[in-house]
């Protein structure tokens, strides 16, 4: 049976599913030695789901500065998102994939008041989305 549910009850599901995954453990914010505008914040779940926020401060680098392979940064804020959560949450609403994405984007940047600019799925998928 299929039932049509709207935007602001899909985003309602995703959020309470994310925060029962998530906020009971807490989160590991890690400032950037080498660099006082960069750090990360890392979500895990009981499960080894994971939600990874990496901000760079603009003009900054990722690495050993502008004579390497680094990358230069204008103040963008990544979000890497664990393919099974992706996967888990499609099964659960019949949304696509960027739909998802989007709001698991939505709910981390309300609760830590971050910008995100840049959202992917890490680790890679070993085979295909499960649905």
């Amino acid at each position: 049976m299929r039932y049509i549910i709207t935007t602001t009850q899909a985003h309602t599901i995703v959020y309470k599913f994310l925060n029962t995954l998530f906020l009971k453990r807490g989160e590991k914010k890690q400032q950037n030695p080498n660099n006082p505008d960069a750090y990360s914040i890392k979500l895990e779940s009981s499960g080894d789901l994971t939600l990874n926020y990496y901000y760079y401060g603009p003009g900054e680098y990722d690495d050993d500065g502008p004579f390497t392979t680094a990358t230069k940064h204008l103040g963008v804020g990544h979000l890497h998102v664990h393919p099974y959560l992706v996967d888990s949450l499609r099964g659960i609403l019949n949304i696509r994939e960027t739909r998802v994405l989007d709001m698991i984007a939505d709910w981390f940047s309300e609760k830590y008041e971050v910008d995100i600019d840049d959202i992917s799925i890490y680790p890679k998928r070993k085979k295909p989305p499960l649905y």
